[in-house]
């Protein structure tokens, strides 16, 4: 799997890192937020971060995943994903 190279950046020692298994989005007329964070069991999401977008960043980014989602399935295989979870976010129809 090839991908292109990525500008420089610097990631300071500490920077925080996540692993989110939930995503909550909120779209506005000047930005979208998203609030990453951790299913758990008999309890409310807990988010982990927000991050708020300005409406071209969140286009871009959803372009740059799909790009990367589509590289993993060629070089990897499917990502399976359960069609009721596809039902009950209103995505059957984008698969």
């Amino acid at each position: 799997m090839t991908q292109r190279q990525q500008p420089p950046y610097e990631k300071p020692e500490g920077t925080p890192e996540f692993y989110v298994d939930a995503v909550n989005i909120e779209t506005q007329l000047y930005g979208t937020t998203l609030q990453l964070g951790e299913l758990r069991p008999d309890a409310p999401q807990l988010v982990k971060v927000t991050v708020k977008l300005s409406p071209q960043m969140a286009k871009v980014l959803s372009l740059i995943l799909d790009s990367h989602v589509r590289q993993y399935e060629t070089g990897i295989g499917p990502i399976s994903i359960p069609k009721q979870l596809l039902h009950d976010l209103g995505l059957e129809d984008l698969i």
